[in-house]
């Protein structure tokens, strides 16, 4: 079963996810970019190449991903 069915890349490094269900979330980026883990994502046209496979945001091709969980926890935690 897929989570996510579309994603969009929003400018100050957002991410529109549209769920399974039909809920919809924003994901705010922009405080993680200094990590190891998101600061290839800081490179502005990388960022919106973002793509999912209905359980991952790709970049890349795969060479970042993140999985719904890790986007969930950027919501909650911050």
């Amino acid at each position: 079963m897929s989570y996510i069915r579309t994603v969009l890349p929003m400018k100050d490094y957002r991410l529109f996810m549209e769920m399974e269900g039909g809920s919809t979330v924003i994901v705010d980026l922009s405080g993680k970019l200094q990590t190891a883990k998101y600061a290839e994502l800081a490179d502005e046209a990388f960022f919106r190449t973002a793509v999912t496979d209905g359980d991952y945001v790709l970049w890349g091709n795969g060479r970042v991903r993140l999985a719904v969980g890790e986007l969930m926890d950027v919501i909650l935690l911050g």
